[in-house]
């Protein structure tokens, strides 16, 4: 009788187990349909909470800052915080660890969605593209041009950042102050700004400029305008005239990713 109850509570204890194994190991959970694909390496747009569960009102494991690597190892469906677009990325470290989620909108590739003067766009969203080179700023969606202006950009001796950022902050109706002093030849008085998407820290941003007239190719060095005389290019960010700043603070979304190239 013993030996009996001895080996029903051992089948017990081992069913218990299996229930347990199949409820949480990954292969066999109710995100065993994920899609499988070679990993690959992406950077948050920005501060994202990382999920237990593909809903957002999953119970947060951790929170990660802009800019972190994120090594994406599947794709399942799960809330579509997005309409249309119910794609999540895993990001567990290992195939076995407990998973983890990432709304997929809060991810992009390591390297550009696009291939360096591919001419190819992603297939959805909002992108800003800046050609220094060409004093132009290009804003796509869903893979179209929807809106270019000329632009002027930083001076060589505070040139404008080139790589892949991110609109963290938008301001409509707000003052730039000189970060150098009086005495600097870089100094500048308080400026009313209309419109301006800040992409990097630093005071780095896409604004409007009313005291310029003249954009595009050859305005970021030393120049004339026909209003207000001889100018430099800008103090590294991205400048443009005011209806085109408008159109853009009105489009472009915090988070939407800013390309910018040579």
């Amino acid at each position: 009788m013993q030996t009996y109850l001895r080996r029903s509570s051992i089948l017990v204890f081992l069913i218990l187990c299996a229930i347990l194994f199949l409820t949480f190991n990954p292969l066999f959970n109710n995100h065993a349909q994920a899609r499988s694909y070679k990993p690959w390496v992406g950077t948050t747009i920005g501060w994202v909470n990382v999920l237990m569960d593909t809903t957002a009102g999953a119970p947060v494991a951790t929170r990660y800052a802009p800019d972190t690597k994120v090594t994406i190892l599947a794709i399942v469906s799960g809330q579509a915080i997005q309409p249309g677009d119910p794609n999540w990325y895993r990001i567990s470290t290992t195939f076995y660890s407990l998973p983890l989620y990432i709304y997929s909108r809060l991810i992009i590739p390591l390297k550009s969605f696009w291939g360096k003067n591919s001419g190819t766009f992603p297939k959805y969203g909002k992108v800003i593209v800046v050609h220094l080179s060409q004093g132009r700023l290009y804003a796509y969606q869903s893979g179209k041009q929807v809106f270019s202006t000329a632009v002027i950009t930083g001076r060589s001796a505070l040139p404008t950042p080139t790589g892949i950022f991110h609109v963290f902050a938008k301001f409509n109706h707000t003052t730039f102050y000189s970060p150098w002093p009086k005495d600097s030849s870089y100094w500048y008085a308080p400026t009313h700004i209309n419109y301006a998407l800040e992409f990097l820290r630093g005071g780095y941003y896409l604004h409007d400029s009313w005291w310029h007239t003249v954009y595009g190719p050859g305005t970021s060095g030393w120049h004339y305008d026909p209003v207000y005389g001889w100018q430099w290019g800008t103090h590294g960010c991205v400048a443009m005239p005011s209806s085109a700043a408008y159109w853009l603070y009105k489009w472009a979304p915090v988070g939407i990713t800013v390309q910018i190239e040579k």
